[in-house]
């Protein structure tokens, strides 16, 4: 499948914006027909694994092993997630990632697979260059995501030596939500206060440069729905590592630390 931008995007408004705020949402960013395609392949055709980060590090539970895992033992795996997160850096949320170093079962849905594709190729590629202003841009990652109740990703700024990110994106492919469903994404101050929040939505680009300490809330266990999104970064170029390929003149590599 060919995906493409909405064309009737004004890339120098969103461009400035960018450069006055440090963070943008775009939305019909896609074309509709495109969007919702994907956004049924994300809803129906994924085999989510479960990734989390507790006191031990991160870790992935695979699709076809989630049921394997006995209640008590997946209570107390929770438990350990919550409490690493009191006082330092946690996340629990479903996962397919681009890399098959991450991902190590389960197969990339076609549609998705196009649409990484299309992230690493020209179009997109000249499209973040255009509203970042930022001509070093020559790398991206991508996994898909998906957030349901006691789901969450906590306070982080994405900084990390050596990777070379210049911004985030959050492509967001959630059909309904409600405000009080949380799993907005959260922008912080120096004093912690968060003086911005997006909803997830649908057909929505979140965009923001790096670094900018930011975190997904808790998503409540009545909610009804889940919060859809493919997420990664867009870094300038260094040198090719094991899980990098070329696509499209852009090299596409691949990373496991978590999404926005």
């Amino acid at each position: 499948m060919k995906f493409e931008l909405n064309p009737e995007l004004d890339r120098a408004a969103l461009a400035n914006r960018l450069k006055a705020d440090r963070r943008i949402q775009i939305p019909n960013i896609l074309k509709t027909e495109h969007a919702e395609r994907l956004t049924e392949c994300i809803e129906k055709e994924i085999p989510w694994s479960f990734t989390y980060y507790d006191d031990k590090g991160p870790g992935i539970i695979e699709q076809h092993n989630l049921e394997k895992v006995p209640p008590k033992d997946m209570q107390a795996l929770q438990n350990s997630i919550y409490k690493q997160a009191i006082d330092g850096f946690g996340y629990a949320y479903g996962l397919l990632h681009q890399s098959d170093a991450t991902r190590t079962q389960g197969q990339i849905p076609a549609v998705l697979n196009d649409f990484y594709q299309f992230l690493a190729g020209p179009e997109m590629r000249d499209f973040i260059v255009a509203v970042l202003d930022d001509s070093s841009i020559r790398q991206v990652d991508a996994q898909a995501t998906r957030f349901g109740p006691g789901n969450f990703l906590g306070y982080h700024n994405d900084q990390m030596h050596g990777a070379h990110r210049r911004c985030a994106y959050v492509f967001n492919f959630t059909r309904r939500w409600r405000p009080d469903w949380n799993g907005y994404l959260h922008f912080f101050d120096e004093n912690g206060n968060g003086n911005v929040a997006y909803k997830p939505g649908f057909n929505v680009l979140n965009l923001f440069k790096v670094p900018q300490a930011h975190a997904v809330a808790c998503i409540p266990p009545y909610a009804a729905a889940y919060r859809y999104a493919v997420s990664g970064w867009y870094r300038a170029g260094v040198a090719p590592n094991r899980n990098t390929v070329q696509v499209a003149e852009t090299e596409l590599e691949t990373d496991a630390r978590a999404p926005a």
